[in-house]
């Protein structure tokens, strides 16, 4: 895997990366809001295509670039993917056997592909620059704001948007279970150093038990997190997290 080989073109393969989640595939996107070429269209499934020429602005290159990815890390598992369209609450429907999840930034889209015997799957990819520390009160519960004060000030930001891009991880492998938002303090994340995290849930709704297996890769000038979740049964229910 070559994570710095220089520029690529808009829609071409930025990095792939085997996680112990799945296959992660980036995909270069175009600083720009204008309508994806044909010639770039005409690479996703035709339903696809159809679908993405009804959107607008950022959102049609960022739709593109993100099957784009998703196809090629269901071929890495050996999978040809069919047209893979969002359901009412936008998560990618993949076909039966797989779990899959998508995120993007302003210039890279990254998939994750998994076979589904695990659980459910989240990926989120974040940039480090600029620091926005103040978000921290609105994305942390209090005892995570304790943790990320005891941090070097030098270390706050990343504390604060590791928690952060763990917890939109894991509210995108939750939806397929809860069907519903789910806010920043249903739950907390406890990074550890070995690019693994404990993540206890407290969901408002009483939903579960789930086991949560959180992680975290750096990128350059970025960071991708990854969540598999399961439901747990009922002789399984002391575990809650890991």
């Amino acid at each position: 895997m070559a994570l710095d080989r220089g520029p690529v073109p808009p829609y071409d393969i930025a990095f792939q990366l085997g996680t112990p989640h799945g296959v992660a595939v980036a995909v270069t996107l175009p600083d720009s809001p204008d309508p994806v070429d044909d010639a770039i269209l005409g690479r996703l499934c035709a339903v696809e295509a159809k679908h993405a020429r009804t959107l607008q602005g950022y959102r049609q290159p960022q739709f593109v670039g993100g099957r784009l990815a998703l196809r090629r890390a269901g071929e890495q598992l050996g999978r040809t993917l069919p047209a893979v369209l969002p359901d009412s609450r936008g998560t990618p429907q993949l076909p039966k056997g797989l779990a899959g999840s998508i995120s993007h930034k302003r210039t890279l889209a990254v998939a994750m592909v998994a076979h589904d015997g695990d659980g459910t799957l989240g990926v989120d990819l974040e940039e480090v620059a600029p620091a926005r520390p103040t978000v921290a009160r609105s994305v942390l519960r209090p005892e995570e704001l304790e943790a990320v004060a005891e941090l070097p000030e030098a270390r706050q930001w990343i504390g604060i948007l590791l928690r952060f891009s763990i917890k939109e991880s894991i509210y995108k492998a939750l939806d397929p279970y809860v069907r519903r938002y789910v806010g920043f303090h249903e739950a907390s994340v406890t990074p550890g150093l070995d690019g693994t995290a404990v993540a206890v849930l407290h969901l408002a709704g009483g939903e579960g038990p789930f086991e949560v297996d959180a992680r975290y890769h750096w990128l350059p000038e970025r960071i991708l997190t990854s969540v598999r979740i399961r439901r747990l049964s009922a002789p399984d229910r002391a575990p809650i997290a890991r």
